[in-house]
């Protein structure tokens, strides 16, 4: 099969979820698409400007007012289907085979996406698919609520204010390469 002719056919199966209400994942297709992905994304683009806009469901709606408010759409997600932080770290423990020490780990780097401190888009895909599966959501979804940038200001310290933050904490918390490696590592 020529390049043009896998590039339509992975633009076309594309296409086809999109018309059928789901949200397929265009970072996937345009990784099967390898060194064509270039004319995959102009074909995605040229048709996303073109397409008529859904209107968009009540939970998206609900989501899009969460994080325009500052809360994290993540929390919302988890929030409205009943499930605390315990229970979504548990899931990825024992959904990845994680061993249970590790979960302190997991924790603390769900808490981060959570908050909105790291980008969903460095997940690998098995802690993204686990996710969507979880919150019972499409992995597209998850993906299209970015953390938001911080907001900074001038800051000033006087000679005499030369206090450095403890890091105490953050070392008594050793990091797990494993659990890293699923959270930044961008599938």
């Amino acid at each position: 099969m020529t390049s043009d002719a896998a590039v339509r056919e992975l633009f076309d199966e594309w296409a086809a979820r999109l018309a059928r209400g789901e949200s397929p994942d265009p970072l996937a297709y345009l990784e099967r698409a390898g060194p064509a992905r270039d004319e995959l994304a102009r074909l995605m683009d040229a048709y996303l400007q073109a397409a008529p806009r859904p209107e968009p469901g009540a939970e998206t709606l609900e989501l899009a007012r969460a994080w325009a408010a500052g809360a994290s759409p993540l929390a919302e997600l988890r929030a409205r289907r009943g499930l605390r932080r315990a229970d979504v770290v548990e899931a990825i423990v024992g959904g990845l085979g994680l061993a249970p020490e590790q979960a302190g780990a997991v924790r603390r780097y769900y808490h981060r996406l959570e908050a909105g401190l790291l980008d969903p888009a460095g997940l690998s895909r098995p802690l993204l698919d686990l996710l969507a599966r979880t919150l019972e959501v499409a992995a597209g979804t998850i993906l299209a609520w970015r953390a938001r940038p911080l907001a900074a200001g001038p800051a000033f310290r006087t000679a005499e204010d030369r206090t450095m933050v403890k890091r105490e904490a953050l070392d008594d918390q050793e990091d797990d390469e494993e659990v890293r490696n699923l959270f930044l590592s961008g599938r």
